[in-house]
């Protein structure tokens, strides 16, 4: 994934010539069919194997890349978000979902974000490499991350286990009425837990806020300031090099969060999300406004500090509050939030940043999290559980909340 993200917006700016409104759009695209695809696909996780669900989706976004970076067309680019969102759909919450199964929900909260810490470790040779062969040429790193996705996924299909998962019986397998069921019970246990539709709310203003700010943060950096110049070396280079300060600081983001928040704590766990949110609204202000390229870095890196630990926080609390049954179509249901806020709300971004310019775009992307702060501070108010539910009491939310 660091081989493609390094360049891949650059690379639809600069060779495909997209401007801020079809950057968006393209997100948009992507954002649409996770909408559409995220609960079908949790409900299929639930029922069938999440396993093949993150085969299949690997394989499926390695596709989108080979197409995007083959293809220099605006086209091009909506068909592979596109399957990149059907990728993405599959495997949100599948994955989540299995390794809470295999080691029990009791110890997820310190493997998500040691995952997501040592992940960011791993992105470091992506990021040199996707910089390197984006010098050469900026379709390169793009065609580089499709083979490794589609190597991945074949490789996952031979090793992956899946030892506790208990799937539907093949004689209560009546397809879609089984899907039906599964969904049912998942939108039964969300209007039961008020701190499950605050965590979907809260995805929801913060989606548009992630989507605004990661499809122009590139482009507001490279048509508002000039780089420094790195000798004799591409001004690609620049952004391999932002790239590894963002590695860094989302694995220190996630060290301050593994060392400061009680992951087995409820309201420790809320107080740390409405915290990153805090911050990363502040860091987005200042990104947005500076005109100093080294303050524009400083807070381009203040806000992956402060969003490093937010999607395995998120997870943990999550799975605080179901049960396996209906594991995986809660957190689908939780993306499918944040991807139709995202839709809405990154087109207007978009619409502002190529009528007006990107800077009113980004502060509003920014203002968009003072709601999710809002639904923190309420959901904080209810007197959440200290320590965090058991599996057996996450079947009734009723026990708990």
């Amino acid at each position: 994934m660091a081989v493609v993200y390094t360049v891949e917006l650059i690379y639809q700016a600069q060779r495909v010539g997209l401007n801020p409104f079809q950057l968006v759009l393209a997100g948009t695209v992507k954002q649409c069919v996770i909408f559409v695809c995220q609960a079908p696909t949790g409900a299929l996780a639930d029922m069938y194997s999440r396993r093949w669900t993150v085969v299949i989706g690997l394989l499926l976004t390695g596709l989108g890349f080979l197409i995007e970076g083959a293809i220099p067309t605006f086209a091009a680019v909506l068909i592979a978000q596109a399957f990149w969102g059907l990728g993405d759909s599959l495997r949100d919450g599948a994955d989540a979902a299995w390794i809470a199964d295999e080691l029990g929900t009791e110890q997820v909260g310190t493997l998500y974000l040691r995952a997501t810490q040592i992940g960011w470790f791993c992105t470091l040779p992506g990021i040199a490499l996707g910089a390197g062969l984006g010098s050469v040429n900026l379709n390169l790193p793009l065609l580089v991350g499709a083979g490794g996705y589609l190597a991945l996924g074949v490789l996952l299909a031979v090793l992956m286990p899946e030892r506790r998962f208990i799937p539907t019986s093949w004689e209560k397998r009546t397809s879609w009425q089984q899907m039906q069921q599964t969904l049912g019970e998942g939108f039964r246990l969300i209007r039961l837990s008020p701190v499950l539709v605050s965590i979907l709310g809260i995805s929801a203003f913060s989606g548009i806020a992630e989507e605004g700010f990661g499809r122009l943060w590139q482009y507001h950096l490279l048509h508002t300031f000039t780089f420094p110049t790195l000798g004799t070396l591409a001004p690609i280079v620049w952004f391999g090099i932002m790239e590894i300060g963002i590695a860094f600081a989302n694995i220190g983001g996630i060290e301050i969060a593994h060392r400061c928040i009680t992951l087995t704590n409820q309201r420790s766990v809320a107080w740390g999300l409405c915290i990153t949110e805090g911050v990363t609204l502040l860091g987005i202000g200042f990104f947005a406004l500076t005109g100093q390229f080294a303050l524009a870095l400083a807070s381009l890196w203040l806000i992956t500090t402060a969003s490093g630990p937010r999607n395995p926080l998120t997870q943990t609390w999550i799975n605080q509050q179901t049960s396996s049954s209906v594991r995986a179509t809660i957190l689908s249901f939780n993306a499918q939030a944040s991807a139709l806020a995202a839709m809405g709300g990154g087109l207007l971004i978009g619409v502002i940043a190529t009528a007006l310019t990107t800077r009113p775009a980004l502060v509003l992307a920014g203002l968009l999290l003072l709601p999710a702060l809002v639904l923190y501070a309420y959901t904080i108010r209810r007197k959440l559980p200290s320590i965090s539910t058991s599996t057996q009491e996450a079947k009734d939310p009723t026990v708990s909340l």
